[in-house]
């Protein structure tokens, strides 16, 4: 299924260019693109939401605890 989004101009010749070079659809560049965004979107969200941890002493104090008891867990023991 397909459907019309409205592009400026500018954006539309850059993915016709894109286009052009790569080889490939339109549609395929925009799902490329969107997916990109989304990674960004939520590895922004991620190192937004670790920053406010580590403001909070006691939360981050928690994570550094919790990562240390996970750590020895991990630990090779087929030796």
């Amino acid at each position: 299924m397909s459907t019309t989004i409205r592009v400026s101009e500018a954006t539309r010749d850059r993915f016709a260019e894109l286009a052009k070079v790569t080889g490939r659809p339109m549609t395929e560049l925009l799902d490329e693109a969107a997916d990109a965004l989304e990674r960004r979107v939520f590895f922004d969200r991620l190192a937004s939401r670790y920053a406010e941890l580590r403001r909070d002493a006691d939360a981050w104090e928690e994570i550094e605890t919790e990562r240390a008891e996970e750590a020895g867990s991990l630990a090779d023991r087929s030796g």
